[in-house]
């Protein structure tokens, strides 16, 4: 497991609790969240021992993180499943909405039986 300490971004600054925060504001910043959004969903992932070098926010404020890992996972499971012709890929949202469209006649046909 990766020590989570050691890949916060912001223990790279000194000790002094003001660097600390500083430094803390200019991530937040770029994370487009608050300081008490981003303390607390590092904090969240910091627990889990995630990589913290490899925690995301959302880009729409809210504070929501994700782990980059657990997506690169689920990818790698819906390529597998599509390779496996488990799962269906659209190229168009006509091709989508066709595809809905057919699978609700045969549910109604199913139905009717």
């Amino acid at each position: 497991m990766v020590n989570s300490s050691a890949t916060f971004p912001i223990f790279g600054a000194s000790d002094s609790s003001q660097d600390f925060l500083a430094r803390a504001r200019v991530l937040a910043a770029e994370e487009h969240v608050s300081l008490p959004k981003y303390l607390a969903g590092m904090l969240k992932h910091a627990l889990r021992g995630h990589d913290l070098s490899k925690v995301r926010f959302y880009q729409d404020g809210s504070g929501d993180t994700y782990y980059e890992p657990v997506l690169d996972k689920l990818y790698e499971e819906t390529m597998a499943a599509s390779a496996a012709g488990l799962s269906y890929r659209c190229k168009t949202a006509e091709e989508g909405l066709a595809l809905l469209k057919k699978w609700k006649e045969e549910a109604v046909s199913e139905i009717k039986k």
